[in-house]
């Protein structure tokens, strides 16, 4: 019988990378031609971002909080069942649907003063990641492009791209309030990712390094 020092992380997660890495393929699938109209969504946020004007900031603003309901969803249908955990990491991905629903109601988006800064740099480049780089990841891995984590559809790149905007968009008040839920799954993606021996892993502990740098240097701005 193993005895506990036996056991490695891996243990504990009822699942291997195959199998993981198969439930976007499914869902891209069964989705079919949703990935497309969800990339074109991404693209379509960052241009709003870009544009740096109070209606599209607010538009961006809506786009992210319909994403961050659609990673729920596949949080809840998919990758629930295989590991139980997820189902509350959908519950904080819709509540984070709600954050940004009233930030852009009752809020006033708008580019932060130092939107463009050094500071504002992570930022863009963790929104240019999770909307428009992040499925090419897959490929340069060598999974097929079936596979591809979209977003608005897959958890990672939603996340990702919510820190960006939280970094960019979100008013002093809102930023790390916004920033806190996609923080923590990128935690738990990076930590289960790694455990499965994906190095993939590495790119949502990047994307939270990249936004605690872009925080500490808004911060130094400041004073």
């Amino acid at each position: 019988m193993p005895t506990w020092p036996s056991y490695s992380p891996r243990d504990f997660l009822m699942f291997g990378p195959e199998v993981y890495w198969r439930l976007f393929e499914l869902q891209n699938r069964a989705l079919w031609p949703l990935p497309v109209l969800a990339g074109g969504a991404g693209v379509a946020c960052l241009l709003l971002v870009i544009s740096g004007r109070g209606p599209a900031l607010r538009g961006a603003v809506v786009l992210m909080a319909v994403a961050c309901l659609g990673a729920a969803y596949f949080l809840a249908a998919r990758y629930a069942p295989i590991n139980w955990p997820a189902g509350h990491a959908a519950s904080g991905l819709a509540a984070q649907a709600g954050l940004l629903a009233l930030v852009a109601v009752a809020g006033r988006p708008e580019l932060a003063g130092s939107g463009r800064r050094f500071a504002s740099l992570p930022g863009w480049g963790l929104l240019a990641l999770a909307t428009v780089l992040y499925p090419a990841l897959g490929l340069a891995a060598g999974r097929p492009l079936a596979q591809a984590e979209i977003f608005g559809l897959a958890p990672d790149p939603t996340a990702i791209a919510c820190l960006g905007l939280a970094s960019l968009v979100a008013a002093r008040r809102h930023a790390i309030a916004l920033a806190v839920i996609p923080a923590l799954w990128c935690g738990a993606s990076a930590a289960t990712l790694l455990t499965l021996g994906e190095a993939q892993g590495w790119v949502p502990l990047a994307a939270l390094a990249l936004w605690g740098s872009g925080v500490a240097a808004a911060l130094l701005q400041r004073r």
